[in-house]
């Protein structure tokens, strides 16, 4: 009897640990382009860890992407200070209670600015929904063709979880950029794509 139930109990772990079926590099990116090409409003929140090897800090988000529309809003867990940022190719706008308004052409050195850490903003549209961004960045693949590290210098970024929702295609979950000494690791839930409306 015990060794049928340690039988079994090998054929489960055997099964949770298959993964997915090969699949040549290419395809897993062409599909999800496809699919945000279909769908170009998103939505995603979770969790920002970031370390620069001696100091660190959370910071809950929230992202709404509508096309090339982007707002960001962000929360310090330990003190609570929050900001709100808009942006898109032309230029970003960063807001918040004890910064008053601040525009900007980069996101990213905005973001840097008044949190204080720096954190790719602009790459992270890209790389949280799991695509490659226009800068022709070094991509590697899974056996399953899934991304598992970009290399767009002076940021690496690692995909280390996916998961699949009620609806849409397999999400990056968790996902890690560094860029010496500066790590950025973000948890996502909660994946959606809202209806445009008419």
């Amino acid at each position: 009897m015990m060794r049928l139930v340690a039988l079994l109990a090998l054929c489960l772990l055997v099964a949770a640990c298959a993964v997915r079926e090969p699949r040549p590099e290419g395809a897993w990116l062409d599909e999800r382009e496809a699919w945000f090409a279909q769908h170009p409003n998103w939505e995603v929140s979770g969790r920002l860890a970031l370390s620069d090897g001696e100091r660190g800090g959370q910071m809950a988000f929230s992202w709404y992407a509508e096309g090339d529309q982007h707002e960001v809003q962000l929360r310090t867990v330990a003190t609570g200070k929050r900001w709100r940022l808009l942006f898109n190719d032309s230029g970003a706008l960063l807001e918040g209670s004890d910064i008053g308004l601040l525009r900007g052409p980069d996101p990213d050195l905005l973001v840097a600015e008044v949190v204080g850490w720096p954190i790719p903003v602009s790459h992270l549209v890209y790389w949280l929904r799991g695509l490659q961004g226009p800068s022709g960045e070094m991509v590697r693949f899974a056996a399953d063709g899934t991304m598992t590290e970009i290399l767009a210098p002076p940021w690496t970024l690692e995909y280390q979880r996916f998961g699949q929702g009620q609806q849409g295609p397999l999400m990056p979950t968790r996902i890690e950029a560094s860029s010496p000494p500066h790590q950025v690791r973000a948890v996502m839930r909660d994946w959606r794509w809202p209806d445009p409306g008419p």
